[in-house]
């Protein structure tokens, strides 16, 4: 990284050179998983240590930084004068911070299997494949992107710790009926002001789901994506199941 990539810190996309970003699994993008993984370690030992009033101080500025990532990016739009149309917290990933907060609020069972069975992955898958790649390694929404993102992780880790999260095969619907009610209008909403939320106008760059549009098409690609989701929702209960101890649980009953 060049100093001199520092005069773009508040730059925005549509203003980037090309060339400055950070590499997929390059150093950078490695140093900072290796952070974020340390850190969401360090988080859930203390977490699993702390009595149930740290545990719930905890959440609660857990939950509220997701929010105040959210406001500080929203005051960074406007104050660079950026449209506001590309940065509705329509992506899965903004969804999950503020159901972090209304789960950290309500303790509803039903969203606590959603964030772990859906904005989990999605939110690790993020980190692996950061769309904000093409921003120098230290600029303000790669700040922003890591840092948020791994408040979800930690959040949610930390639930899936104390048990307040318990993923069961027999709520899947639950899951599948969120999902099919937020994507629809979501669809709708990037078909009509041409723009790609939740990945499902167009693949995201650098992503698995370019491979599944190469090969099935565009909107073809979006039957594997469906599948690669509902997969991921399998995959995600039965290793909660395995590593809880829990396999003697019915499936589906």
């Amino acid at each position: 990284m060049k100093l001199s990539y520092l005069s773009y810190f508040f730059t925005y996309e549509t203003h980037i050179p090309d060339g400055i970003g950070f590499a997929l699994f390059g150093p950078w993008h490695l140093l900072w998983l290796s952070v974020i993984f340390a850190i969401c370690v360090r988080y859930v030992w203390i977490y699993k240590k702390g009595d149930e009033r740290k545990k719930r101080r905890m959440d609660g500025l857990t939950a509220c930084s997701l929010v105040v990532w959210i406001v500080v990016r929203a005051i960074y739009i406007a104050v660079i004068h950026e449209a506001f149309l590309y940065e509705l917290p329509f992506h899965l990933c903004s969804m999950a911070g503020i159901l972090c907060v209304v789960h950290c609020l309500t303790k509803w069972k039903w969203l606590g299997q959603v964030l772990y069975t859906i904005c989990l992955p999605g939110t690790v898958l993020a980190l692996l494949f950061p769309n904000w790649n093409f921003y120098p390694v230290i600029h303000f929404i790669t700040l922003e992107g890591f840092l948020f993102h791994m408040g979800i992780v930690l959040y949610v880790a930390g639930k899936l710790a104390s048990h307040e999260i318990q993923p069961d095969f027999a709520k899947l619907w639950q899951v599948v009926l969120f999902l099919t009610a937020v994507v629809i209008p979501i669809y709708w909403f990037d078909k009509r002001y041409d723009v790609n939320y939740m990945f499902v106008n167009w693949p995201s760059a650098g992503s698995p789901l370019v491979w599944l549009a190469d090969r099935m098409g565009n909107p073809g690609y979006l039957i594997g994506y469906a599948a690669l989701v509902f997969l991921c929702m399998l995959l995600m209960d039965a290793g909660y199941l395995i590593v809880a101890g829990r396999r003697n649980q019915k499936l589906f009953f």
